[in-house]
Protein backbone atom coordinates (compact mmCIF):
# COMPACT_ATOMS: atom_id res chain seq x y z
CA UNK A 1 0.00 0.00 0.00
CA UNK A 2 1.17 3.53 -0.82
CA UNK A 3 -0.47 7.00 0.67
CA UNK A 4 -1.62 7.77 -2.86
CA UNK A 5 -3.56 4.56 -2.66
CA UNK A 6 -5.90 5.90 -0.26
CA UNK A 7 -7.07 8.84 -2.75
CA UNK A 8 -6.95 11.43 -0.02
CA UNK A 9 -7.91 15.48 -0.92
CA UNK A 10 -4.97 17.53 -2.78
CA UNK A 11 -3.54 19.43 0.27
CA UNK A 12 -3.81 16.39 2.67
CA UNK A 13 -1.71 14.29 0.15
CA UNK A 14 0.84 17.29 -0.51
CA UNK A 15 0.97 17.84 3.35
CA UNK A 16 1.95 14.13 4.04
CA UNK A 17 4.88 14.80 0.93
CA UNK A 18 6.03 17.45 3.18
CA UNK A 19 6.31 15.59 6.42
CA UNK A 20 8.43 12.93 4.36
CA UNK A 21 5.91 9.70 4.64
CA UNK A 22 6.74 7.45 1.85
CA UNK A 23 6.06 4.20 2.93
CA UNK A 24 3.12 3.69 5.39
CA UNK A 25 4.65 1.53 8.36
CA UNK A 26 2.73 -1.79 9.30
CA UNK A 27 0.71 0.22 11.71
CA UNK A 28 -0.60 2.42 9.57
CA UNK A 29 -0.80 0.23 6.17
CA UNK A 30 -3.45 -1.71 8.43
CA UNK A 31 -5.31 0.59 10.58
CA UNK A 32 -5.42 3.67 7.92
CA UNK A 33 -8.38 2.05 5.60
CA UNK A 34 -10.49 0.84 8.40
CA UNK A 35 -10.23 4.44 10.25
CA UNK A 36 -11.06 5.81 6.72
CA UNK A 37 -14.10 3.69 6.35
CA UNK A 38 -15.38 5.33 9.58
CA UNK A 39 -14.91 1.74 11.45
CA UNK A 40 -14.13 1.65 14.95
CA UNK A 41 -10.90 0.64 16.25
CA UNK A 42 -8.55 -0.99 18.77
CA UNK A 43 -5.21 -0.71 17.68
CA UNK A 44 -2.60 -2.21 19.92
CA UNK A 45 0.88 -1.10 18.94
CA UNK A 46 3.91 0.39 20.52
CA UNK A 47 4.90 4.17 20.25
CA UNK A 48 7.01 5.19 17.73
CA UNK A 49 5.24 2.80 14.95
CA UNK A 50 3.64 5.73 13.47
CA UNK A 51 0.30 5.43 14.75
CA UNK A 52 -0.78 8.97 15.25
CA UNK A 53 -1.05 9.04 11.82
CA UNK A 54 -3.25 6.45 11.51
CA UNK A 55 -5.86 8.93 13.29
CA UNK A 56 -4.17 12.09 12.35
CA UNK A 57 -4.64 12.05 8.78
CA UNK A 58 -8.85 10.25 8.55
CA UNK A 59 -9.71 12.96 11.02
CA UNK A 60 -8.23 15.76 8.46
CA UNK A 61 -9.90 13.84 5.44
CA UNK A 62 -13.44 13.92 7.02
CA UNK A 63 -13.40 17.43 8.38
CA UNK A 64 -12.11 19.40 5.16
CA UNK A 65 -14.53 21.73 4.46
CA UNK A 66 -16.50 21.57 7.63
CA UNK A 67 -17.33 24.25 10.03
CA UNK A 68 -18.39 24.69 13.28
CA UNK A 69 -17.98 23.65 16.80
CA UNK A 70 -15.29 21.15 17.85
CA UNK A 71 -15.69 18.02 15.64
CA UNK A 72 -12.97 15.62 17.16
CA UNK A 73 -11.52 15.05 20.56
CA UNK A 74 -7.86 13.43 21.26
CA UNK A 75 -7.39 12.59 24.78
CA UNK A 76 -3.91 11.71 25.71
CA UNK A 77 -1.91 10.66 29.15
CA UNK A 78 0.29 13.76 29.11
CA UNK A 79 1.05 17.42 28.53
CA UNK A 80 3.89 16.61 26.19
CA UNK A 81 2.11 13.82 24.27
CA UNK A 82 -0.47 16.74 23.93
CA UNK A 83 1.87 18.94 22.43
CA UNK A 84 3.28 16.86 20.25
CA UNK A 85 0.14 15.57 18.45
CA UNK A 86 -1.39 18.95 17.82
CA UNK A 87 1.97 19.63 16.13
CA UNK A 88 1.47 17.03 14.20
CA UNK A 89 -1.96 17.78 13.31
CA UNK A 90 -0.92 21.84 12.35
CA UNK A 91 2.36 20.06 10.03
CA UNK A 92 -0.93 17.83 8.05
CA UNK A 93 -3.67 20.71 7.93
CA UNK A 94 -1.55 23.00 6.12
CA UNK A 95 -3.99 25.05 3.76
CA UNK A 96 -6.76 23.22 4.29
CA UNK A 97 -8.62 25.82 7.14
CA UNK A 98 -8.75 23.29 9.89
CA UNK A 99 -7.84 24.53 13.24
CA UNK A 100 -6.24 22.26 16.51
CA UNK A 101 -6.03 23.57 19.70
CA UNK A 102 -4.26 21.64 22.45
CA UNK A 103 -5.53 21.76 26.15
CA UNK A 104 -3.73 20.62 29.12
CA UNK A 105 -2.96 21.57 33.12
CA UNK A 106 0.30 23.49 33.68
CA UNK A 107 -0.81 26.37 31.19
CA UNK A 108 -3.43 29.35 31.74
CA UNK A 109 -7.03 27.92 31.41
CA UNK A 110 -8.20 31.42 30.50
CA UNK A 111 -5.68 31.18 27.56
CA UNK A 112 -7.24 27.98 26.59
CA UNK A 113 -10.67 29.10 27.20
CA UNK A 114 -9.62 31.76 24.31
CA UNK A 115 -8.40 29.43 22.04
CA UNK A 116 -11.95 27.06 22.26
CA UNK A 117 -13.71 30.38 22.11
CA UNK A 118 -11.89 31.17 18.42
CA UNK A 119 -13.15 27.70 16.99
CA UNK A 120 -11.50 24.24 17.10
CA UNK A 121 -12.37 21.53 14.30
CA UNK A 122 -9.91 19.33 16.43
CA UNK A 123 -9.19 19.54 20.58
CA UNK A 124 -6.09 17.61 22.17
CA UNK A 125 -6.82 17.48 25.63
CA UNK A 126 -5.76 15.65 28.66
CA UNK A 127 -8.55 14.50 30.78
CA UNK A 128 -7.53 16.31 34.37
CA UNK A 129 -7.90 19.68 31.97
CA UNK A 130 -10.63 18.26 29.81
CA UNK A 131 -13.08 17.59 32.77
CA UNK A 132 -12.26 21.06 34.07
CA UNK A 133 -13.21 22.70 31.38
CA UNK A 134 -16.51 20.90 30.27
CA UNK A 135 -17.40 21.49 33.97
CA UNK A 136 -17.19 25.04 33.57
CA UNK A 137 -18.98 24.62 30.37
CA UNK A 138 -16.58 25.95 28.51
CA UNK A 139 -16.12 23.81 25.97
CA UNK A 140 -19.43 21.06 24.24
CA UNK A 141 -18.69 18.31 23.20
CA UNK A 142 -22.61 17.61 21.43
CA UNK A 143 -21.25 17.80 18.07
CA UNK A 144 -18.61 15.57 18.72
CA UNK A 145 -18.24 12.84 15.66
CA UNK A 146 -14.87 11.32 16.14
CA UNK A 147 -13.10 10.69 19.30
CA UNK A 148 -9.57 9.23 20.33
CA UNK A 149 -8.28 7.57 22.83
CA UNK A 150 -4.34 7.70 22.91
CA UNK A 151 -1.77 5.80 25.04
CA UNK A 152 -4.98 4.32 26.70
CA UNK A 153 -3.48 1.66 29.37
CA UNK A 154 -1.08 4.63 30.05
CA UNK A 155 -4.26 6.65 31.20
CA UNK A 156 -5.36 4.11 32.94
CA UNK A 157 -2.40 3.66 35.20
CA UNK A 158 -1.85 6.91 35.54
CA UNK A 159 -5.63 6.54 37.80
CA UNK A 160 -7.81 8.63 34.73
CA UNK A 161 -10.52 5.78 33.88
CA UNK A 162 -13.63 7.32 35.75
CA UNK A 163 -12.54 10.59 33.57
CA UNK A 164 -12.63 8.99 30.10
CA UNK A 165 -15.68 6.94 31.27
CA UNK A 166 -17.40 10.42 32.35
CA UNK A 167 -16.16 12.22 28.85
CA UNK A 168 -16.75 9.63 26.82
CA UNK A 169 -20.76 9.13 28.59
CA UNK A 170 -21.01 13.01 26.88
CA UNK A 171 -20.20 12.55 23.21
CA UNK A 172 -22.45 11.76 21.19
CA UNK A 173 -23.10 8.01 20.87
CA UNK A 174 -23.27 8.54 17.11
CA UNK A 175 -19.75 8.66 16.63
CA UNK A 176 -16.65 7.35 15.44
CA UNK A 177 -14.18 6.09 17.82
CA UNK A 178 -10.73 5.03 18.19
CA UNK A 179 -8.85 3.60 20.76
CA UNK A 180 -5.05 3.09 20.52
CA UNK A 181 -2.89 1.42 23.38
CA UNK A 182 0.48 -0.53 23.88
CA UNK A 183 -1.84 -3.22 25.92
CA UNK A 184 -4.52 -3.97 26.19
CA UNK A 185 -6.16 -4.84 29.69
CA UNK A 186 -9.26 -6.48 30.73
CA UNK A 187 -10.05 -2.88 32.01
CA UNK A 188 -9.45 -1.63 28.45
CA UNK A 189 -11.76 -4.36 26.51
CA UNK A 190 -14.53 -3.29 29.52
CA UNK A 191 -14.25 0.45 28.19
CA UNK A 192 -14.59 -0.35 24.59
CA UNK A 193 -17.59 -2.94 25.13
CA UNK A 194 -19.30 -0.36 26.87
CA UNK A 195 -17.97 2.71 24.08
CA UNK A 196 -17.32 1.20 21.18
CA UNK A 197 -19.36 0.08 18.17
CA UNK A 198 -20.54 -3.99 18.52
CA UNK A 199 -18.70 -4.20 14.89
CA UNK A 200 -15.19 -2.83 16.22
CA UNK A 201 -12.59 -4.26 14.89
CA UNK A 202 -9.07 -4.95 16.56
CA UNK A 203 -5.73 -4.36 14.94
CA UNK A 204 -2.44 -5.99 16.48
CA UNK A 205 0.70 -4.84 15.57
CA UNK A 206 2.36 -5.92 18.11
CA UNK A 207 4.32 -9.09 18.92
CA UNK A 208 5.20 -11.83 21.77
CA UNK A 209 8.56 -10.51 21.76
CA UNK A 210 10.46 -7.54 22.89
CA UNK A 211 8.95 -5.20 20.80
CA UNK A 212 11.98 -3.37 18.60
CA UNK A 213 14.57 -6.39 17.09
CA UNK A 214 16.79 -3.23 16.24
CA UNK A 215 18.08 -2.71 19.62
CA UNK A 216 21.49 -4.08 21.17
CA UNK A 217 20.78 -4.92 24.68
CA UNK A 218 23.36 -5.02 27.35
CA UNK A 219 23.73 -4.93 31.22
CA UNK A 220 26.81 -4.21 33.27
CA UNK A 221 26.92 -5.29 36.92
CA UNK A 222 27.93 -2.36 38.96
CA UNK A 223 28.59 -1.45 42.51
CA UNK A 224 25.81 1.31 43.19
CA UNK A 225 28.85 3.81 44.38
CA UNK A 226 30.25 3.62 41.10
CA UNK A 227 27.15 3.86 38.70
CA UNK A 228 27.98 7.44 38.52
CA UNK A 229 31.47 7.43 37.44
CA UNK A 230 30.81 4.45 34.98
CA UNK A 231 27.27 6.25 33.42
CA UNK A 232 30.40 9.19 32.66
CA UNK A 233 32.83 7.08 31.19
CA UNK A 234 29.90 4.71 29.15
CA UNK A 235 29.12 8.20 27.81
CA UNK A 236 32.33 9.54 26.65
CA UNK A 237 33.80 6.03 25.53
CA UNK A 238 30.70 5.41 23.11
CA UNK A 239 30.68 8.97 21.92
CA UNK A 240 27.24 9.40 22.85
CA UNK A 241 26.04 12.23 21.32
CA UNK A 242 21.60 11.81 21.84
CA UNK A 243 21.31 9.59 25.05
CA UNK A 244 18.52 9.28 27.35
CA UNK A 245 19.11 7.91 30.79
CA UNK A 246 16.00 6.89 33.31
CA UNK A 247 15.91 7.40 36.78
CA UNK A 248 13.24 6.36 39.31
CA UNK A 249 13.25 9.83 41.08
CA UNK A 250 12.99 13.65 40.09
CA UNK A 251 15.68 14.32 43.01
CA UNK A 252 17.71 11.77 41.08
CA UNK A 253 17.17 12.88 37.93
CA UNK A 254 18.67 16.50 38.75
CA UNK A 255 21.20 15.04 40.95
CA UNK A 256 22.57 12.86 38.02
CA UNK A 257 22.33 15.62 35.24
CA UNK A 258 24.34 17.88 37.91
CA UNK A 259 27.62 15.19 38.44
CA UNK A 260 27.79 14.35 34.67
CA UNK A 261 27.77 17.91 33.91
CA UNK A 262 30.48 18.68 36.98
CA UNK A 263 32.56 15.54 34.82
CA UNK A 264 32.42 17.43 31.59
CA UNK A 265 29.44 15.74 30.02
CA UNK A 266 27.02 18.23 28.98
CA UNK A 267 23.41 16.74 30.59
CA UNK A 268 19.76 18.15 31.59
CA UNK A 269 17.26 16.75 33.92
CA UNK A 270 13.75 16.94 32.88
CA UNK A 271 10.94 15.50 34.94
CA UNK A 272 7.14 16.49 36.04
CA UNK A 273 8.37 18.71 38.82
CA UNK A 274 9.45 21.31 35.55
CA UNK A 275 7.50 24.12 34.44
CA UNK A 276 5.85 22.88 31.15
CA UNK A 277 7.44 25.54 29.49
CA UNK A 278 10.63 24.80 31.11
CA UNK A 279 10.22 21.02 29.90
CA UNK A 280 8.89 22.25 26.24
CA UNK A 281 12.33 24.13 26.02
CA UNK A 282 14.30 20.94 27.15
CA UNK A 283 12.88 18.67 24.54
CA UNK A 284 13.25 20.81 21.94
CA UNK A 285 16.84 21.00 22.99
CA UNK A 286 17.33 17.29 22.98
CA UNK A 287 15.56 17.13 19.48
CA UNK A 288 17.86 19.79 17.79
CA UNK A 289 20.95 18.05 19.34
CA UNK A 290 22.04 21.19 21.12
CA UNK A 291 21.68 18.78 24.38
CA UNK A 292 23.30 15.42 23.97
CA UNK A 293 22.36 13.92 27.40
CA UNK A 294 18.72 13.83 28.73
CA UNK A 295 18.41 12.81 31.89
CA UNK A 296 14.62 11.68 32.87
CA UNK A 297 12.02 9.77 34.86
CA UNK A 298 9.60 7.86 33.61
CA UNK A 299 8.08 11.01 32.16
CA UNK A 300 9.49 10.44 28.74
CA UNK A 301 9.57 6.67 28.73
CA UNK A 302 6.34 6.83 26.40
CA UNK A 303 4.73 8.76 23.89
CA UNK A 304 7.03 11.72 22.85
CA UNK A 305 8.65 11.06 19.70
CA UNK A 306 11.89 12.44 19.68
CA UNK A 307 13.93 10.78 16.71
CA UNK A 308 17.74 9.31 16.20
CA UNK A 309 18.32 8.46 19.96
CA UNK A 310 21.16 6.52 19.78
CA UNK A 311 21.08 5.10 23.20
CA UNK A 312 19.09 4.60 26.18
CA UNK A 313 20.73 4.37 29.78
CA UNK A 314 18.54 2.35 32.95
CA UNK A 315 20.77 4.52 35.56
CA UNK A 316 18.24 2.69 38.12
CA UNK A 317 16.67 -0.59 37.27
CA UNK A 318 12.86 -0.28 36.24
CA UNK A 319 10.18 -1.09 38.02
CA UNK A 320 8.14 -3.75 36.21
CA UNK A 321 9.02 -5.62 32.63
CA UNK A 322 6.83 -3.39 30.58
CA UNK A 323 8.89 -0.53 32.03
CA UNK A 324 11.56 -1.86 30.64
CA UNK A 325 10.04 -2.53 27.06
CA UNK A 326 8.90 1.13 27.27
CA UNK A 327 12.13 2.80 28.22
CA UNK A 328 14.10 1.03 25.54
CA UNK A 329 11.49 1.73 22.69
CA UNK A 330 12.85 5.27 22.51
CA UNK A 331 15.53 4.16 20.52
CA UNK A 332 15.15 2.28 17.24
CA UNK A 333 12.81 3.91 16.27
CA UNK A 334 11.00 3.73 12.47
CA UNK A 335 13.35 1.20 11.57
CA UNK A 336 17.00 2.33 12.79
CA UNK A 337 18.87 0.41 15.33
CA UNK A 338 20.12 1.63 18.72
CA UNK A 339 21.59 0.76 22.04
CA UNK A 340 20.00 -0.19 25.71
CA UNK A 341 22.73 -0.63 28.56
CA UNK A 342 20.64 -1.57 32.00
CA UNK A 343 22.87 -0.92 35.73
CA UNK A 344 21.95 -3.98 38.19
CA UNK A 345 23.48 -3.28 41.51
CA UNK A 346 22.29 -7.06 42.98
CA UNK A 347 21.80 -10.82 42.46
CA UNK A 348 17.70 -10.06 41.78
CA UNK A 349 17.79 -7.31 39.34
CA UNK A 350 19.72 -9.57 36.70
CA UNK A 351 17.54 -11.92 37.69
CA UNK A 352 14.70 -9.77 36.74
CA UNK A 353 16.38 -9.07 33.33
CA UNK A 354 16.74 -13.03 32.62
CA UNK A 355 13.03 -12.80 32.89
CA UNK A 356 12.77 -10.50 30.72
CA UNK A 357 15.03 -11.89 28.47
CA UNK A 358 12.70 -15.37 28.78
CA UNK A 359 9.04 -13.27 28.47
CA UNK A 360 10.27 -11.36 24.95
CA UNK A 361 12.72 -14.31 23.80
CA UNK A 362 15.37 -11.45 23.66
CA UNK A 363 19.08 -11.41 24.17
CA UNK A 364 20.62 -9.11 26.85
CA UNK A 365 24.36 -9.17 26.75
CA UNK A 366 26.81 -8.69 30.35
CA UNK A 367 29.13 -5.68 29.66
CA UNK A 368 32.44 -5.25 31.79
CA UNK A 369 32.56 -1.63 34.26
CA UNK A 370 34.36 0.97 32.55
CA UNK A 371 35.03 2.48 35.49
Amino acid sequence: MDFSDLKLNERLAQAIQAKGYAVPSEVQAKALPLVLEEKDVIVQARTGTGKTAVFAIPLLEKLAGLKGQTQALVIVPTRELADQVQKEFVALSKGQGIFCAAVYGGQSIGVQRGLLNKGQHIVVATPGRLMDLMNRGWIRLDAIKFVVLDEADKMFDMGFRDDIEFILGRCPKQRQTMLFSATISDDILSMAEHHLRPDRIFVNVSQDKLAVDEINQFYISVDPKKRLSILAALIQDKKMTKCLVFCRTRRTADWVSKQLTQRRVPARSIHGGLEQNVRQRIIEGFRADKIPVLVTTDLLARGMDIQDISHIINFDFPKEKETYVHRIGRTARFGKTGEAITFCTNVMEIQELENIQSSFRTEIIELVETA
